[in-house]
């Protein structure tokens, strides 16, 4: 007889509650993990986002890095090398500010630049601007007096529009070009290989006459640094590529040029004297002995806003009335920009008071109201005008304000030494679980604020609690004017 009882003891599984059990457990069980490897995906995403656009903004502080310890390059005028103020002269650059109209500290909206397609492209509101010049990207070439070289032969002024001719060597045994080990020549006839009378280029043509010659070697007072001279100069155009392999001439420069901008604007040390004619504020032209000609870059740099969401850093080339605008760096949410000046003529950037640690170590820049003489790094500082970039030495309301010719005075010499930037990237995507400190943004130098600090970043969310979060990086640097420092 067969013992079904115990057949069915031995083959009894489990019963559906506890199925429902077990499958509840390990569900739970599964969600946990998988809601840590989503967690951990997330932040691997995020880290390397802000990996990318720190890597990005790393580039792009390298971009501004070359240019702005160049600027000045060929000879300029530091007020003409450096703008923290829009010429308002110049065409392709529109500012709202309601604090100071024509400055690029801290833009409102409505701030754009306008490219070669003739898009005015947005800067984002209460970032910074900077406007650099000089013969930035490619060769500076010399002159030595030869009347083959120059405008014209060396007998004409540089005036209208006169051809300007360069040698291969010089006279006096220098190597302009050389194909194999020194293809200046080359580098220039590709640097200009686009140029158009729709998208122009400049070219600086500098004589060797210091216009400052109080500010040469060690100015009075000072012990051993020595100043760069500042030469006399004229920029003009050109509306066709160079072909200085087979001509070994710029062709014919129009230092006259009005064909959608006043190229005559970067002849006066002034930028923002709007009563500029031939021959006010400068000489009428400049002949041999000549020194030096290149093509003039004129830069600016801003906070792209065209996608409010992945704002980025971008670079704007000047080609006549407009920018030939390119971005260097995404998901960069803002820039500021504080300069240093030597206000009280001790050859350098000084700090007044004594730092505070734990968390004011810097002995060249301070958190206080005028503690220093980077401006403006600090709530309250008025953006200084080009013009404070050397002082005025003449009385106030004489014309012209920037004389020429014979030695100068100390309080007439180049004053800007130095440019310091901050940068704020952020991850492409928001991380809703960040919380940590820069979550919501950074405040950085005089950045304007919508809410209590450190919330500068919400104008499209009053509301804190409905601001993205995101994972941040800064970047700062202090950049000195190669040009225009001092030199130990």
């Amino acid at each position: 007889m067969t013992n079904t009882g115990a057949f069915r003891g031995s083959a009894a599984g489990f019963t559906l509650v506890e199925m429902i059990v077990v499958v509840l457990l390990l569900s739970i069980a599964m969600l946990g993990i998988l809601a840590v490897f989503d967690a951990s995906a997330r932040i691997n995403k995020s880290e390397q986002d802000v990996a990318d656009a720190q890597g990005a903004v790393r580039y792009g502080v390298y971009q501004m890095t070359r240019a702005i310890r160049m600027a000045g390059s060929g000879g300029l005028f530091v007020t003409q090398a450096v703008l923290n103020h829009r010429d308002p002269q110049l065409p392709g650059i529109t500012i709202v500010n309601s604090a100071d109209g024509d400055s690029f500290d801290n833009v409102e909206s409505g701030t754009t630049v306008t490219n070669t397609q003739g898009t005015a492209m947005p800067v984002r509101p209460g970032t910074d601007m900077i406007e650099v010049r000089g013969v930035l990207n490619s060769p500076l070439l010399a002159f030595d007096g030869d009347p083959g070289n120059g405008c014209q032969g060396g007998t004409t002024a540089c005036v209208g529009s006169v051809a300007v001719n360069v040698k291969s060597t010089t006279n006096l045994g220098h190597v302009n070009d050389d194909a194999t080990n020194r293809p200046q020549f080359s580098a220039i006839d590709a640097y200009t290989a686009g140029v158009t009378g729709a998208m122009p280029m400049m070219v600086l043509v500098a004589s060797n006459i210091d216009i400052h010659s109080g500010c040469s070697g060690n100015p009075a007072g000072t012990p051993s640094p020595s100043r760069y001279p500042q030469s006399l100069y004229n920029v003009g155009v050109i509306t066709a590529p160079t072909d200085l392999i087979n001509t070994q001439t710029f062709g014919n420069v129009d230092f006259s040029y009005s064909g959608g901008f006043r190229v005559i604007e970067y002849d006066n040390e002034n930028p923002l004297d709007s009563a500029l004619i031939l021959g006010y504020n400068f000489p009428s032209g400049i002949k041999n002995p000549l020194k030096a000609v290149g093509v003039l870059d004129d830069l600016v740099y801003f906070i792209d806003n065209t996608d409010p969401q992945h704002p980025g850093l971008a670079q704007g080339s000047r080609r006549g009335a407009a920018f030939d605008v390119v971005r260097i760096a995404d998901d960069v949410e803002d820039m500021q920009i504080a300069y240093g000046v030597d206000l009280d003529g001790d050859n350098r950037i000084t700090r007044y008071g004594p730092t505070t640690p734990p968390d004011d170590t810097d002995l060249n820049v301070s958190p206080i109201l005028n503690d220093d003489e980077w401006v403006p790094n600090v709530d309250g500082e008025t953006a200084l005008t080009p013009d404070q970039f050397q002082s005025d030495a003449l009385a106030a309301g004489a014309s012209p304000p920037f004389p020429h010719g014979g030695p100068q005075p100390a309080a007439h010499c180049p004053r800007l030494h130095g440019v310091m930037i901050s940068l704020i990237a952020k991850s492409r995507d928001p991380d809703p679980t960040y919380k940590a400190d820069g979550s919501l943004g950074f405040r950085v130098m005089n950045s304007p604020v919508s809410i209590n600090p450190p919330y500068p970043d919400v104008a499209a969310y009053p509301t804190p609690s409905l601001e993205p979060h995101y994972r941040r990086r800064i970047q700062n640097l202090k950049i000195n004017l190669r040009n225009y420092a001092f030199e130990d």
